[in-house]
């Protein structure tokens, strides 16, 4: 396979903005997640906004942990149909340097579609805004299986900073 069959593109004042909502959201001691949006056309995305867990549903994270209720998804679907954007991924923290999916993450898919990209940031978003080096960039493949991408050697998934 010689191209990307997915490639989205993110503004870096979205990134930057993205990361440090979820910093501040979690405060260094939770985790804390949003979903990037824009408008996607055949493989390609361009990230135009984000939002973020707790503004669709302000119990996401009251149990220390990410629990996103029906009321968020539902939100997260009217904003959608209303700004006329899609869902390119989620983006979540984690607490340490390590990126991997934990076994909640890989039962929990945010966006339960074959092909979703379910993305993690480290150390609780207290990373460089201005670079993708040391996230976990994970494509949901369908029955809780999911596969990882390297960003500096996968072909099917390209994340770029722009």
């Amino acid at each position: 396979m010689s191209e990307a069959e997915l490639n989205i593109r993110v503004p870096f004042l979205t990134w930057r903005s993205a990361i440090l909502a979820l910093r501040r959201r979690g405060h260094g001691q939770r985790e804390s997640g949003a979903f990037l949006l824009g408008v996607r056309q055949a493989a390609n995305g361009f990230c135009t906004a984000y939002i973020c867990y707790d503004d669709l549903d302000p119990n996401a994270y009251q149990h220390g942990g990410i629990a996103f209720h029906a009321t968020g998804c539902a939100a997260l679907w009217a904003l959608c149909r209303n700004r006329q954007l899609e869902i390119l991924a989620d983006v979540h923290t984690h607490p340490g340097d390590d990126t991997r999916q934990s076994s909640i993450d890989q039962r929990n898919p945010m966006i339960p579609v074959i092909g979703h990209t379910a993305m993690i940031v480290p150390n609780f978003a207290h990373a460089p805004w201005w670079s993708l080096r040391g996230v976990g960039v994970y494509e949901y493949l369908g029955n809780f299986a999911w596969r990882t991408h390297c960003l500096l050697q996968s072909r099917r998934v390209q994340l770029t900073l722009c």
